[in-house]
């Protein structure tokens, strides 16, 4: 009985996260940051199909599939991280296919040693997959603003849960409870999922007057203790701070690090960016650079530089990412932006 009701759950997780990540594909158009919410979701429901199959059919008929299932714990970092970089505004470049290399290598490492026995390698490959998943996670932590984090958090959690429970399986299978059960925590992360997009659906909104929307645009600091004053004393400081000491140009510069120059927390500096200054910390971060780096690129003392210099003397730690930023925000090229100053200039 418990294992047709966990088969059960499974199950639903598995059709609500196909419908879920076909929704977010059809409306990639919209933002990029939806197709790697796609991605994530489609790589969850194959996780969940793995385990609503029997495993003996699986190795009988779709072996390949099997084998793989094992391995796709290692796509969700980079999958998170792509997605993190999306929400800067930054594009996806044919160097980003270099994350995925990690679930390559091991799934072609998995195939040469598979008849001798994954249980062999079960807890070494079950570490990796968690050090891949925290090491991306970090990452994602240094650049994101504080409620994606907390979206982030949420899928580290569940996919840390998933890589413990395939080691055990694995080592333990015949001799062990059914711990499929622990993989209902993908289908309460897809239906968590499916409720924010609901939450947020125009047609759920559209009768809902100015007023209460505006309520409802900070109601993640409802029951916040930051005070007003204190509010302000942040949001002065924080701009004093960018224009007097310009943290701004170290490319390694953390919301963190700012928030303990400033005597507060990393939340209540969030809420102020996001509620005083109307900006996430990454977009506030980028417009302090580029303000730098659009000054740099039309001083002629600087003009013996390259693009590549000025971008990391104005504390962006990837050209491409400048690049992507700067025509975003000017609508053209650094370098364009340069040629036509320095045309300008000469006429």
């Amino acid at each position: 009985m418990v294992h047709q009701l966990n088969i059960f759950i499974l199950l639903f997780g598995v059709l609500q996260g196909w419908l879920l990540s076909f929704w977010f594909f059809k409306n990639r158009q919209k933002e990029l940051s939806n197709v790697y919410i796609a991605l994530l979701l489609f790589v969850v429901s194959l996780q969940l199909t793995s385990k609503v199959i029997t495993k003996v059919w699986l190795m009988e008929h779709a072996f390949l599939f099997y084998a793989l299932s094992y391995k796709l714990p290692y796509l969700i970092g980079p999958v998170l991280f792509l997605y993190c970089k999306s929400r800067l505004n930054i594009p996806f470049h044919k160097i980003d296919l270099l994350h995925i290399l990690p679930f390559i290598i091991s799934s072609v490492f998995s195939f040469d040693v598979f008849g001798m026995g994954l249980y062999i390698r079960a807890y070494p490959d079950g570490a990796c997959k968690l050090l891949s998943l925290f090491t991306y996670g970090y990452l994602c932590y240094r650049i994101t603003d504080s409620p994606t984090w907390k979206f982030i958090r949420m899928v580290m959690i569940a996919e840390a849960i998933i890589i413990i429970t395939l080691a055990v399986m694995v080592v333990y299978y015949g001799r062990f409870p059914d711990v499929r059960i622990l993989f209902t925590v993908l289908t309460l992360l897809i239906y968590w999922i499916t409720y924010r997009v609901v939450a947020r659906s125009v047609p759920f909104r559209e009768e809902v007057n100015t007023v209460v929307l505006q309520s409802q645009k900070h109601r993640k600091y409802a029951h916040s203790s930051l005070k007003h004053d204190e509010a302000d004393r942040i949001e002065k400081e924080i701009q004093r701070l960018m224009a007097e000491e310009r943290p701004f140009l170290d490319p390694s510069l953390t919301i963190d690090g700012v928030a303990a120059k400033l005597s507060t927390s990393r939340h209540n500096l969030s809420q102020v960016l996001n509620e005083r200054l109307k900006r996430t910390w990454p977009d506030y971060l980028n417009e302090w650079r580029l303000e730098e780096s659009r000054k740099r690129l039309s001083d002629p003392s600087n003009f013996r530089f390259t693009i590549a210099a000025i971008a990391q003397d104005s504390g962006f730690s990837s050209v491409s990412s400048f690049n992507d930023v700067f025509k975003k925000r000017f609508g053209i090229t650094p370098s364009k932006f340069r040629n036509e100053f320095l045309n300008k200039k000469s006429a």
